[in-house]
């Protein structure tokens, strides 16, 4: 016999609801996870009390990323046989990695500029500039804040966000649907911080959605090259350039 579409459609579709209500409650489990192990390092962190401002920096951004780093390796541990894409990038992939760097400068500019002209009276990141560490004083710090940035926040954060949790919300709805819900939740780990300041919803709203953005900035890297290589370095060197571009103001 032969199924009509409707037949196939009304076959396929449970097993489809089971699929990505599993894929949702997977990232929902890793993104608790990735929580309470934020909370715990950075606990740990606070209390070494260094007498340098960068190496209090230093502790506190790899406090973080090591929560991220843990969470990523352990779900690669339970489930060994997913594959995150890692080689060199090409000469296509690098065209794709500067062109997502510019993305995400032209994404801050215009993050600043619908600050001023639709909420000026509202300060839309609260604390967030001392809690990333672009309102230093020290040049120092901003320096290590662009090498960190290279070598450790790009990686990491791309390996959970892109790798992980794209990866696996990828098999069940798609990839159009995968990057922008994997931006969603990292809009989130940027935002969690900040609610705890008490911010405004016009605060909130801004957050999220440029988080949001830049998540799917480098999501659309990673889906355009199948490697994780050029999301890292996009995100990497985006963060670099916010870090260097602050010591004009030092």
């Amino acid at each position: 016999m032969v199924e009509t579409t409707s037949q196939t459609d009304a076959l396929e579709s449970p097993v489809e609801r089971t699929s990505r209500g599993r894929a949702l409650a997977i990232v929902a489990l890793l993104g608790i996870a990735a929580v309470i192990s934020n909370i715990a390092t950075s606990f740990l962190a606070v209390q070494v009390q260094p007498s340098e401002e960068w190496i209090t920096f230093a502790l506190s951004l790899l406090a973080i990323e090591g929560s991220f780093l843990v969470v990523g390796v352990g779900y690669m541990w339970y489930r060994p046989a997913v594959d995150i894409p890692i080689r060199p990038p090409n000469r296509y992939d690098w065209g794709i990695a500067i062109a997502g760097v510019a993305a995400g400068l032209v994404a801050v500019t215009l993050s600043f500029a619908s600050t001023d002209a639709l909420i000026p009276a509202v300060e839309v990141l609260p604390g967030f500039t001392e809690y990333a560490g672009y309102d230093s004083s020290s040049a120092t710090v901003l320096v290590l804040g662009a090498v960190l940035s290279l070598l450790v926040v790009g990686p990491v954060e791309e390996f959970l966000f892109r790798g992980v949790i794209q990866g696996r919300l990828r098999a069940a709805f798609g990839p159009a649907a995968a990057i922008g819900l994997a931006g969603f939740v990292f809009s989130f780990f940027h935002l969690y911080p900040i609610l705890l300041l008490g911010p405004s919803a016009a605060v909130i709203v801004h957050v999220t959605i440029y988080y949001t953005v830049m998540g799917a900035i480098f999501g659309v890297t990673y889906e355009r090259t199948n490697t994780l290589v050029v999301p890292a370095f996009v995100h990497g060197a985006f963060n670099a350039v916010l870090f260097l571009g602050s010591m004009a103001f030092v």
